[in-house]
């Protein structure tokens, strides 16, 4: 373990104790279907296959959803941390559930936890996720509009054009996990003033296996609740698969916390597994904080049980005022459904109070 991973373990002890001793305060929340206007250029992948690696995104595509978003005021005051607003996003088969998970909100919601720290929260859903519009799977739910999209809600976050903001935000401090992670990582790389500081777990540079994730039609899957969805919107199977994916070992997650995660799994798109790779790439004026967080057991994102390819990320940011790395044992990709929880925000809070957020 690299000393800067060492020193974030011992800071986050003594908080992760804290946040497992009390109950949460509830925040005051404003749910709301907002219009996001957004152009990129995204990939034809009209062949079924991946562009090559060299490949660019030709096809232009534009347009106004709707996206679900949430936004939260803090549930205890802190001065300092008025002008900051935390960014939320979510990963492939997640939901806003991912990081205000509603089962045992008082271990298990990340979103409740910053509130607690005297942060506003912004979650959503991602265009093609929750209850924000559902448009076409292969050409338009693709990574580089998504980047383009969650660009327009953080400048629109910004400037407090969020429905249940009343304020500006100076400063922007945004999470993300898995394809999340990955889509925040395309933001600082094209637009690297936009946010402050970013925190990416379930999240390397390395090249991801599509394959471990075994996924069908969600229409098919679920008539129920994605009937009415095209066969390139896909889910995991069932809570077996969703486990062997996301989980760590039995005994590092409440198997109650795996059926609440299964009852709420949302979707993910064709577009987005053939573009996955696209915002993966060298940020090389992005002059923020990085911290990338990974579970040990994290499967699709750890080269070996101590997760040591974490420790290169660094090298992706050469202009960053910082970028440091972190590991949380007994703990695979979906992060904030393990016991481990408390320890994971625990961490990411001492990272913040050590950088100034």
């Amino acid at each position: 373990m690299s000393s800067a991973l060492a020193a974030l373990a011992l800071l986050a002890a003594s908080l992760s104790a804290f946040v497992n001793a009390g109950v949460l305060p509830t925040p005051h929340c404003v749910d709301s279907i907002a219009h996001i206007s957004a152009s990129a250029k995204n990939f034809n992948v009209s062949s079924g296959a991946p562009p090559p690696d060299d490949g660019k995104p030709t096809v232009p595509v534009s347009g106004a959803y709707r996206i679900q978003l949430r936004f939260c005021e803090p549930s205890v005051a802190a001065t300092k941390r008025t002008d900051t607003l935390q960014v939320l996003v979510h990963g492939v088969g997640y939901n806003e559930e991912y990081w205000d998970v509603s089962f045992q909100p008082n271990t298990y919601s990340y979103a409740r936890f910053a509130a607690a720290q005297g942060y506003a929260t912004l979650n959503m859903a991602r265009l093609g996720y929750g209850k924000s519009d559902h448009p076409d799977p292969d050409t338009i739910v693709q990574s580089p509009f998504e980047v383009a999209i969650i660009e327009s809600i953080i400048k629109a976050a910004r400037s407090g054009h969020i429905p249940g903001a009343t304020r500006k935000f100076g400063t922007i401090v945004s999470l993300g996990h898995s394809y999340g992670s990955r889509l925040l990582n395309g933001i600082i790389a094209t637009e690297p003033t936009l946010i402050d500081a970013v925190v990416l777990s379930g999240h390397t540079h390395d090249a991801l296996d599509i394959s471990l994730l075994i996924a069908e039609p969600a229409r098919d899957n679920d008539p129920a609740r994605f009937g009415n969805l095209p066969p390139g919107y896909i889910t995991t199977i069932n809570a077996t698969t969703r486990a062997e994916a996301f989980y760590g070992s039995p005994g590092t997650y409440d198997p109650a916390a795996l059926a609440s995660d299964e009852a709420h799994k949302d979707i993910g798109t064709t577009g987005e597994q053939l573009t996955v790779d696209f915002p993966v790439t060298v940020a090389p004026e992005f002059k923020g904080d990085v911290l990338t967080v990974n579970g040990a057991m994290d499967i699709l994102s750890c080269s070996d049980a101590t997760c040591s390819n974490i420790e290169k990320e660094a090298m992706f940011y050469p202009k960053a005022k910082s970028a440091e790395a972190a590991v949380i044992p007994a703990t695979g990709h979906a992060l904030t459904y393990h016991l481990s929880a408390p320890k994971f925000y625990a961490t990411i809070q001492t990272w913040l109070n050590c950088h100034g957020y």
